[in-house]
């Protein structure tokens, strides 16, 4: 490839004028199909190589997307999970020839200052001021498990309530009828979601739900199982993901889960240890919203309303020292329009 090669050198080399080169390789104009392909095949042979940011600027685009930094976060897992969603971003957008801008939550007046295609927003509930000073500036919002109002965006559903609700179909399955589920009162949306999918599972199947919570340092995870444990479970669901967590903790103070009671986690960086540990966990994959993100991008910069996107999704049997719980489900990915 020859970054140095122009339009001029090859409307040279192919006896035509700068504009037929560019309605060509832009599939644009009326000319011959012929006429359009041998000047493809000039340009390919002279190593052309388009500039793709001077192209997305003659169409009003950036090549450039935000990412907001929220404050210090006390969870270190939310700490971990968003370290992540920015790593995977910053790969995502060097792939597909964009940069990163990344914008603090409690700067909003850098909006006015700055040029996007699109805002990425791990959680919009904190970011409601710098939200409507991107919004008012018809910057399209990404969000992950979040709806946010706009005429151009995108929400990133990563799968949480359908992974949930398949995590206690398997429990019931393998014939548990007293399931806990641990979660964390941690306000994000993805806690929320999961709690909310075990509540509705709950009500739908006459079930007294039983909802325990741990702290953010898991400090309380012993006496939470052991709660549950007193109170007649004779299953876990750790909406927390602490699947290894519960296994390894445990086992440091001498106290193990029964081989009786089932436990399945929910997941989306553990898997490896789930996997060691042989606990079954159903497997849901934040780390791909960017790469959805840049792959619907085109489609939400459009002022047709905003898309949403599913992320796949896994059921993960443990091994065979435990009860099998039935086979895999998957979600497959899709986008759609938001209804």
């Amino acid at each position: 490839m020859n970054s140095s090669v122009t339009l001029k050198d090859i409307a040279r080399a192919a006896g035509v004028s700068t504009a037929a080169i560019s309605q060509a390789l832009n599939d644009r104009g009326s000319m011959r199909p012929e006429t359009r392909e041998r000047i493809k095949a000039i340009a390919a042979d002279l190593g052309y190589v388009p500039n793709r940011h001077a192209t997305a600027l003659r169409s009003g685009r950036t090549m450039t997307v935000g990412f907001v930094m929220a404050g210090d976060e006390p969870d270190r897992r939310w700490e971990l999970q968003r370290t992540r969603k920015l790593t995977s971003l910053v790969r995502a957008a060097a792939t597909h020839g964009f940069t990163v801008t990344v914008l603090p939550e409690s700067t909003p007046d850098l909006i006015a200052g700055t040029t996007l295609d699109a805002l990425y927003v791990p959680d919009a509930r904190a970011s409601q001021e710098l939200l409507r000073a991107a919004i008012a500036r018809g910057i399209p919002i990404v969000a992950d498990d979040q709806f946010v109002d706009g005429s151009r965006g995108l929400s990133i559903r990563t799968g949480i309530d359908a992974a949930v609700r398949a995590g206690l179909d398997a429990l019931e399955a393998a014939g548990a009828s007293r399931i806990a589920f641990v979660t964390e009162d941690s306000g994000h949306p993805r806690d929320d979601i999961g709690r909310a999918a075990y509540e509705i599972w709950c009500s739908v199947r006459g079930r007294e739900p039983m909802v325990r919570v741990v702290d953010a340092d898991r400090r309380t995870l012993p006496r939470v199982v052991t709660e549950s444990l007193g109170a007649g479970a004779d299953a876990i669901f750790s909406g927390a993901e602490d699947g290894p967590e519960i296994y390894l903790q445990l086992e440091e103070m001498r106290l193990i889960v029964p081989r009786d009671v089932q436990l399945v986690a929910l997941c989306s960086s553990d898997c490896a240890v789930n996997r060691r540990l042989g606990v079954t966990h159903v497997c849901i994959r934040p780390d791909l919203a960017a790469e959805a993100m840049f792959a619907t991008l085109p489609a939400a910069l459009r002022e047709d309303g905003p898309r949403v996107v599913d992320l796949p999704w896994e059921l993960v049997p443990g091994s065979t020292t435990r009860p099998r719980l039935p086979g895999v489900s998957a979600g497959a990915a899709q986008s759609v329009k938001a209804p």
